[in-house]
């Protein structure tokens, strides 16, 4: 993954006004808080490379793979890792 790329990714969300936290490294990589979903790294790239970098294509997106993050799941620090 590239990483000055999701950086320039996270920085066209706070651009945006679009909440997103601090990363954090998971099972699978840097995950995000973004509009209350947990996205990878590569979710993020994914969206960009669609032009789909937005709240509407990120909320899109979470609907069509699962649930916001924090109902009936595990919580953020038991699968996430503070970098």
């Amino acid at each position: 993954m590239a990483l000055d790329k999701l950086a320039a990714c996270v920085k066209s969300l706070k651009q945006q006004r679009i909440s997103v936290s601090r990363g954090m490294v998971g099972e699978d990589g840097f995950v995000f808080e973004v509009m209350g979903f947990m996205l990878t790294g590569s979710q993020i790239l994914k969206l960009c490379e669609y032009g789909q970098l937005n709240a509407e294509g990120i909320s899109a997106f979470s609907k069509s793979v699962g649930r916001p993050y924090g109902e009936k799941g595990r919580s953020a620090k038991e699968i996430l890792v503070p970098i």
